[in-house]
């Protein structure tokens, strides 16, 4: 009985040296990066950017596996069964552990339980959009339309539950108006849409909206965010718009399988922070019109999160959203 106490307790030790020396010299071979989204979005865009940096940073290239599916439930679902081992990290947004909860109640994982957030990466405001030759030149005008044709507009989103869709949710909701809403797989079939003609306005995110407003193909007419964009300064916010207290605002950040060792993690918070503060990711901040998220303690990203969840849990709530 001694000798197996013994043999057991030197097995664990064993153990417990082989996972320190892993973790010590972790990574020494390519990381995969699941990003639940499809390539060319925006949350790909901001991921391979990002990705690039950290596997400076890290010292290992980055690998980026597109696993799109469900608001990005799919590759969530994949990233957090994969091993615990520090060579899998999953990409996530405001969508996938903010919205998600709410839009899909019987979703197979609790994005505070079964993942471990490692830190938060980038935020971008949105910008609300409309066709070209709308007879709306800014927010009033377009309320007015609205409400002397009420229901007759068509409102695209790259997807129900999306920011973009709770955005305008939220804007017909303080603004007494409604829209039908159009849900496409990603801006970019809403955007042909409302270059057609077929679609009147949107709400996006500034990162793919800018392309297009850059060229005229659509109109800016106001940003969620709360102060105006450094890159479109004479376009005014929703609040200085008329709508008081409307801000909503799509963040990205980096999660990894829980059960991950601690000393990863930690050395992986350090390379997060190293490549988000990189002059490369400073100069395409300033391009794209993302902003850099604050560094956060466990404990100030776990109440963040919770915080999200009930902002954007209680519009999908009041708006109807649904994807069960």
């Amino acid at each position: 009985m001694q000798r197996r106490a013994f043999n057991l307790h030197l097995t664990l030790g064993l153990l417990a040296a082989t996972c320190g020396v892993r973790a010590e010299g972790w990574p020494d071979k390519p990381v995969k990066f699941i990003v639940p989204f499809a390539p060319g979005s925006s949350p790909d865009q901001v991921n391979r950017m990002f990705g690039k940096e950290l596997g400076d940073a890290l010292g290992q290239p980055i690998v980026i596996d597109n696993r799109p599916g469900a608001n990005g439930i799919t590759g969530t679902i994949l990233g957090l069964t994969s091993p615990p081992d520090g060579y899998t990290l999953i990409s996530v947004n405001v969508g996938t552990l903010a919205i998600n909860p709410s839009l899909f109640p019987k979703q197979k994982y609790d994005p505070l339980v079964d993942l471990i957030p490692v830190g938060l990466i980038t935020g971008t405001m949105n910008a609300l959009v409309v066709r070209a030759d709308l007879p709306a030149k800014n927010v009033a005008e377009l309320v007015a339309l609205m409400k002397a044709r009420p229901g007759a507009l068509s409102m695209g989103s790259s997807g129900t539950g999306t920011t973009g869709h709770l955005s305008g949710e939220l804007f017909k909701e303080m603004t007494g108006t409604d829209a039908v809403h159009v849900p496409f797989r990603g801006s970019a079939p809403a955007y042909t849409e409302m270059m057609a003609g077929r679609c009147d306005f949107m709400f996006d995110n500034l990162i793919s909206a800018g392309t297009f407003v850059r060229d005229g193909r659509v109109r800016m007419l106001a940003v969620s965010g709360a102060q105006r964009s450094p890159l479109f300064p004479d376009v005014p916010t929703l609040a200085e718009a008329g709508l008081r207290g409307y801000e909503t605002q799509s963040w990205t950040g980096l999660g990894v399988p829980k059960g991950t060792p601690p000393a990863i993690v930690a050395k992986l918070k350090q390379a997060v922070q190293q490549a988000n503060h990189s002059a490369a990711m400073a100069a395409w901040y300033k391009q794209s019109g993302a902003t850099a998220m604050p560094p956060m303690s466990d404990e100030q990203m776990v109440r963040f999160v919770r915080a999200e969840q009930a902002k954007w849990g209680a519009l999908v709530k009041r708006s109807g959203a649904s994807n069960t």
